[in-house]
């Protein structure tokens, strides 16, 4: 591993997102399952949900937090699992467009959370560093209406413009830019970006539910 390599994976932070389309079919059912939310959640939250006023935005909430959580706790430690019903959500009170949140992943591990919501999604961004939210970038895209690839092209059409952002932030060429997940075993790694044959140091999260997709990234 070369020394910006290293530098990356032990100095700057991690971090991930993740974005719920509440009108996708499977997600409307899946908040009017009563089973769903004790697979998920801790009695807390469960309760927390049965008095929102917005039960399944509160729902989804609660599930892209930890989801988010996840995938910053992947880059620390690959061999981590994924824990929902272990993991604590605490939710500040909304402020200006967003709201704090943050993930009690054990008594050694915190993951720094921000959720934005609308009446189509809930959308969130994490990092295991709380200055990096006020860093980051990220932004949400419709993904094309109408197309056959299926979530596959959707996934295409997420990285052009992450890949896209990305160059235009760094000032280079989009079409120099390739964002890849390594597959080991049965699993995809989380994404990074090459620019030819080197791996840029750039911490980067892709996410895709129904209609939507977004992505963050750490200059």
């Amino acid at each position: 591993m070369s020394i910006s390599r290293r530098w990356r994976k032990n100095i700057l932070p991690h971090i991930g997102n993740d974005i719920v389309d509440l009108k996708q079919p499977d997600n409307l059912k899946a908040s009017m399952d009563s089973r769903f939310p004790k697979k998920v959640l801790t009695a807390a939250e469960i309760e927390f949900v049965q008095n929102a006023q917005n039960s399944a935005q509160a729902l989804w909430s609660f599930w892209a937090c930890k989801e988010t959580a996840y995938k910053v706790v992947k880059k620390i430690k690959p061999e981590a699992s994924f824990l929902p019903r272990q993991w604590e959500v605490c939710l500040s009170p909304p402020a200006r467009h967003f709201i704090e949140a943050i993930v009690l992943v054990s008594e050694n591990q915190t993951i720094y959370s921000r959720l934005f919501l609308n009446d189509d999604y809930v959308h969130c961004v994490g990092s295991e560093v709380v200055a990096a939210l006020d860093n980051m970038i990220c932004e949400v895209i419709k993904l094309p209406a109408g197309n056959n690839g299926g979530a596959e092209k959707g996934h295409s059409f997420l990285r052009e413009c992450a890949s896209r952002k990305i160059a235009q932030h760094f000032h280079l060429y989009s079409s120099d830019l390739k964002i890849e997940r390594e597959q080991i075993k049965t699993e995809l790694q989380p994404p990074h970006v090459l620019k030819g044959d080197s791996r840029l140091a750039i911490d980067l999260s892709l996410s895709h539910d129904g209609r939507f997709g977004a992505y963050a990234f750490l200059p």
